[in-house]
């Protein structure tokens, strides 16, 4: 059957409610499908009542369903039926299904029914909005409709889970939490010292650094940026650091310590080598002096 074809069937039984409702005077022409259900809900089923009626009394028949087997009996006035017409007092507790209080055997009629509260157990749960995943698994409950469900929300308990340097976020699951559970950070402290190579500073596996201590320039390293000696300027066998950081070795000659003559005829001159010099002497011969006395 078609989806037209299925909506011109309801819509048809519909609109045979509707006029049998109208008829009875329980709805109107403007009715939709919920007030006739509404209106329908409301027909008491009143089964076959049984009804004794002292001659010159009447008795209202109530409104609702009559299956057709009920009995209206006419009594007269005549000696004995007196006792016929002792009336009965009844309570009755609401339940689910419907009752039909009437009058015991030897009661004419019921001369009053007490309703008693509805019981505790039972309560108006119209106002339920609660579905199946919005309550705790296993937990019982009654949805609007009066039909017992069980919830399927998960129980996630007391979730721990610790962050680190390569578990960085964390998805908190759906579902219920007792409120014990906890995300948190291992942290941990490091400390290092500089050196000539670069360092990288990572955390432990599972933990956070919170802080890392760079400890001071060791004392053997100095800011060499200002040095501008090179091997030529360094004594032989003597090394320095240049501006760059590296190791130059002196080239400077070590001299060490001379002494030389001048004897104004052969050598008038001494020429200083070059390289470093520790100290010594220059002087005139005896021969250059007996030569300058002689002139």
């Amino acid at each position: 059957m078609s989806i037209a074809d299925e909506i011109s069937r309801i819509t048809a039984n519909k609109n045979t409610i509707r006029n049998k409702l109208i008829e009875l005077g329980l709805a109107e022409s403007q009715s939709n499908l919920d007030v006739l259900a509404a209106a329908i809900g409301d027909i008491i089923n009143h089964g076959a009542v049984q009804v004794s009626v002292k001659e010159g009394t009447t008795y209202t028949i109530p409104a609702g369903y009559h299956n057709g087997s009920g009995i209206v009996i006419a009594l007269s006035d005549a000696e004995g039926d007196a006792e016929k017409f002792k009336l009965q007092a009844k309570s009755v507790v609401p339940t689910k299904s419907q009752q039909n209080i009437t009058s015991d055997e030897g009661y004419y009629a019921l001369s009053a029914v007490t309703i008693e509260a509805i019981p505790e157990a039972y309560q108006d749960v119209s106002a339920v909005t609660a579905v199946d995943e919005t309550v705790l698994t296993g937990k019982i409950f009654v949805t609007a409709d009066g039909v017992v469900h069980t919830g399927s929300m998960t129980n996630n308990g007391a979730v721990a889970v610790t962050l680190s340097g390569t578990t960085v976020t964390y998805t908190v699951p759906k579902g219920y939490h007792n409120g014990s559970g906890k995300v948190s950070i291992a942290l941990e402290t490091k400390t290092v010292t500089p050196t000539k190579s670069k360092q990288e500073i990572i955390p432990t596996s599972g933990k956070v650094l919170s802080k890392v201590t760079v400890n001071p320039i060791p004392d053997e390293y100095q800011d060499v940026t200002e040095v501008t000696a090179e091997a030529a300027h360094i004594l032989e066998g003597k090394k320095i650091v240049d501006s760059e950081g590296n190791i130059v070795a002196g080239s400077m000659k070590n001299n060490g310590n001379f002494n030389a003559e001048i004897d104004g005829l052969s050598t008038t001159s001494y020429v200083v080598p070059a390289g470093y010099t520790g100290g010594g002497t220059v002087s005139l011969t005896s021969d250059i002096e007996e030569a300058l006395a002689a002139i």
